[in-house]
Formats: C-alpha cells, sequence, structure tokens
C-alpha cells in the first residue's frame, strides 16, 4: 500500500511539473507583455548565415521563461508576496513608496542628486538646442523646449527612507542653470508643478504610473501657453470629478494583469476638436487634430507625457501635429508652416537630446566664411553614411580630442567638396548615434547631421572634412574621408 502511495504521489509530482509545459503548447498566442517590453521568440536553430545558431541555447531558455504556463498568475503572486509581507519589489524598474505610491527605478539617480550628464554632456545640449531654434527660426517658426519634472521629483516625500536625497545637483539643475542664461526659449514646469503639489491636495500625478494625471497635464499647458504669450483657454472654471478609472504603467509591471486601478481627474470640457486622417489612439506615433474654432497652427514633439495634453492644446490651435518619432522629423517645418514648435521632454530622458539628430536639412554655412585651422593636430574621425529618405545621414565620432576633462562644446562644421572643386558646408548637431553605433552608452564625442539628397550629385565622390571651431584662433581640421551618394 505504501508503495502505491509513493507511486501515485510521484506520478501527481510530476503532473504538476508538466501543467506549465504543457500550457505552452496549448496556449502559445501570448506575444506580449504588461511588462512593457515583448516576449522572447521562439529562436531558429539556423542563424541569417544558415550555420547553426550558437545561442540557441540561451535563447530557448529566455523563450522558456517567458512563456511557461501561468507565468502571469506566479509572477503577480511573487510580487504581492514580496510587496506586502516584505515591502519590497519583485520588479527592478519598479519601486514601492510609502502609502500605495510606485515609482519608477530610472529616476533614482535625479532623485538622489546624481548627475550623468558630464558638463561636456551638458554643452553638447545647449548646442543642440541653439541648432534646433536656429533651424525652427528659419523656416518662420518658434521654437520651445520644455522639461516635465519626474514624479519622485514633484512628490518627494512618498519616496522610501532608504533612497537618501543628498541636494546635490542633478541633471536637469545643471541644464536649467545654463538654458536660464541663454537665449534659447525655455520653459521650466518644475517649479510650477512642484509648488502646485505642496500647496494643494488634490494630485497632480497618479500614485500607480509614472505620468501626470489629468490636471498635472492642464497645469503644464497653462504653463507652456503662459510663456508663448498667445490668448487661449485656462480652463480655470472646469469642474472635474476624480474617477477610479486609470491601470497604472507601474502597478503593472509590479502585478501583471492587475485589476487594482488609479484615481484620474476628469474635467467637464466640452472638446470639439477633430483628428484628421488616422488615428487609433493616443499612443500613435503621429497625430493630427483640427479645429476651425481655433488658432495658429502647432508642431508638438513629445514622449508619452504628451499624451494627456494633447486635448487642452489641440482645442486651442486650428491645426495641431503631435510626434513621438525618434529621431525628430523636424523636415515636418519643410513640408507645412508651423507658428509654434515645442519639443517636450521627460527629465529622467534629457541625456537622448545629445542621442540622435533631429531630421531635417542641415543648416548651410558659407563655405568661405569657414575659419582654417592653423595647427598641425587633426583630431582622428569615424565617419558612416546612410541614406534615409531624401536625406544622406552623415554622423560618426570624434576621437582624441576630449580626451582630457572639458566643459565647453566646439562648433562642428561639415564641408563636403566635389571633384571640380565646389564645396557646401553644414552645421552639425552634437549627437552620439548610439544605436547605429551599436552602442549602449550615449558619449559626449559624437557628430550627426542629414543632408538632403536633392543637394549632392549621384555617383560623385566628395571629399569630405570636419572643421572644429572653439574659436577664431583655435580652429582644427579632420577627414572624413571619402562620401559617395549611391
Amino acid at each position: 500500500m505504501k508503495k502505491l502511495l509513493y507511486i501515485a504521489y510521484s506520478i501527481l509530482f510530476f503532473i504538476i511539473c508538466a501543467i506549465p509545459a504543457m500550457s505552452m503548447i496549448f496556449n502559445s498566442s501570448e506575444d506580449s507583455t504588461s511588462e512593457n517590453r515583448q516576449l522572447a521568440e521562439m529562436p531558429n536553430f539556423q542563424d541569417e548565415n544558415g550555420k547553426f545558431n550558437q545561442n540557441w541555447s540561451a535563447e530557448f531558455q529566455a523563450y522558456v521563461s517567458d512563456h511557461f504556463g501561468f507565468r502571469k498568475e506566479l509572477v503577480k503572486a511573487d510580487s504581492t508576496l514580496k510587496a506586502n509581507l516584505f515591502h519590497v519589489s519583485a520588479e527592478e524598474d519598479v519601486i514601492i513608496g510609502k502609502d500605495g505610491w510606485l515609482y519608477y527605478t530610472p529616476t533614482v539617480n535625479d532623485y538622489i542628486g546624481r548627475a550623468t550628464v558630464s558638463d561636456l554632456g551638458l554643452q553638447n545640449i545647449m548646442r543642440n538646442l541653439e541648432l534646433m531654434q536656429e533651424y525652427a527660426e528659419s523656416q518662420g517658426s518658434k521654437f520651445y523646449v520644455t522639461i516635465v519634472p519626474n514624479k519622485n521629483t514633484v512628490y518627494p516625500e512618498y519616496m522610501p527612507s532608504n533612497y537618501k536625497n543628498y541636494g546635490t545637483s542633478n541633471n536637469l539643475d545643471n541644464l536649467e542653470n545654463l538654458l536660464f542664461a541663454s537665449d534659447l526659449n525655455y520653459i521650466s514646469l518644475k517649479n510650477a508643478l512642484t509648488q502646485e503639489a505642496q500647496n494643494s491636495e488634490v494630485l497632480i500625478y497618479h500614485k500607480q504610473d509614472t505620468h501626470w494625471n489629468h490636471t498635472g497635464a492642464l497645469l503644464g499647458y497653462r504653463s507652456i501657453m503662459n510663456a508663448t504669450g498667445l490668448n487661449y483657454n485656462h480652463y480655470e472654471n472646469a469642474n472635474y470629478n476624480m474617477i477610479q478609472n486609470w491601470q497604472g504603467d507601474l502597478q503593472n509591471m509590479l502585478f501583471p494583469d492587475s485589476d487594482v486601478l488609479d484615481d484620474n481627474s476628469n474635467y467637464d470640457i466640452d472638446f470639439n476638436y477633430t483628428y484628421q486622417g488616422r488615428y487609433r489612439d493616443a499612443d500613435d506615433i503621429t497625430i493630427n487634430t483640427i479645429n476651425s474654432n481655433g488658432t495658429g497652427s502647432l508642431l508638438m514633439f513629445r514622449d508619452s507625457f504628451g499624451e494627456a495634453i494633447i486635448p487642452y492644446f489641440s482645442q486651442n490651435f486650428q491645426m495641431a501635429r503631435y510626434s513621438r518619432a525618434r529621431p525628430y522629423p523636424l523636415y515636418n517645418l519643410e513640408m507645412n508652416h508651423f507658428d509654434i514648435v515645442i519639443m517636450e521632454i521627460v527629465e529622467r530622458n534629457i541625456s537622448w537630446i545629445q542621442k540622435e539628430a533631429p531630421m531635417h536639412s542641415a543648416i548651410q554655412v558659407d563655405s568661405n566664411s569657414v575659419p582654417l585651422s592653423m595647427v598641425s593636430f587633426a583630431p582622428l574621425t569615424e565617419c558612416y553614411t546612410d541614406v534615409n529618405g531624401s536625406f544622406l545621414h552623415i554622423y560618426g565620432t570624434i576621437v582624441g580630442l576630449f580626451e582630457e576633462e572639458t566643459t565647453f562644446a566646439p562648433e562642428y562644421i561639415v564641408t563636403l567638396e566635389n571633384p571640380s572643386g565646389d564645396r557646401i558646408s553644414y552645421k552639425a548637431y552634437h549627437c552620439y548615434e548610439a544605436d547605429k553605433l551599436g552602442q549602449e552608452e550615449i558619449q559626449d564625442n559624437g557628430y550627426s547631421l542629414y543632408i538632403p539628397v536633392s543637394e549632392l550629385q549621384e555617383n560623385v565622390s566628395y571629399e569630405a572634412y570636419m572643421t572644429i571651431v572653439f574659436s577664431d584662433d583655435n580652429v582644427l581640421e579632420s577627414s572624413l574621408g571619402n562620401i559617395t551618394l549611391p
């Protein structure tokens, strides 16, 4: 009898162990997750060259890890136990704060006051914003840049006690010091939002989400419109009620398929703008709106924080276009006129401003006015090209120029000379194209620009070189090799 019990127990044990694997076979349609990432796919035995895929074992392990049966239920159970018993997060990108608040882990450096962008990186960012403003103004548009603060910048009091804010300057502090002293049209949202959070009992950010709620978005809209000097509807008398209908992204990352909803402010505003063209939801790459009762036109480059703010701007402007494409398609100004251009980015992503050059026709410089190098030192430059739509993308790195710590970003000018000696020169962005260079970290020695293919001759070899201008009497020059438009 005892032997039969052992056999039955063993069979039951293997059946229980086999259930998750069997579930993979009969329920293999799941291809996404609430963890804000794509699930691993079943690997192929052969690589792209037809040879045996040497990474098959690791890729198969990742596939099994993402697809085993009852995965979401087990992940949710694990997160619940850790959160309730130990008050720790089972998801590395989520921080469990006080009183039910959740925070996004990539914002920790900003919160504790650790600047991750170097002084040179900040100067690169300033150069890039200045070029964006110069280009927008050349197209008859007014350019503004605004940075939305992280949630723990606005509500630091709910962060766990083991995260200490040392009061030192972070990326936003350092960048704002430069922006306030410049001629850039910068709109600071930090003070307006933090003061509102301190003086009002009404929340302006979600407790279980990384983003501001509709009240926070309305405050951001007012701050931006105030800075433009344009007339606009303040919606000061708009009534609202709190509705528990918001599905927080942090809540879903921590507890997959959670049915716990967050509060959101629901305003009684009669929006009568309409969407132009195809519209799926607020996460679309490009959104166009029109409103016959509005005035002027707006082009906004935005991230996920832009979703909640779209209705307010769309109601105010006769025509508006919102883009979350990367790189920024600033060439829209060459196709349509926009009165206002706004670049909105969240605090934690400040470094991205030196990651990708906006896509537009590079600003031309009179080749005869480009200063000549008077020194023998020539920094080593790496140059790469590809064709992106109607543009030739030239990008690369400058090696050996910034080996010693420096806080000044020179001007980059790229010149192309054809066999007849005709030259054409362009200003380049201080952007390190990390994705195209196959790097994860953004470095401070990148350059990037887009040249319309219509300005170049096909199958003609151009001699390309970079002029690096620190000052009138400190100019360096480096060869970029030969560039041919395919």
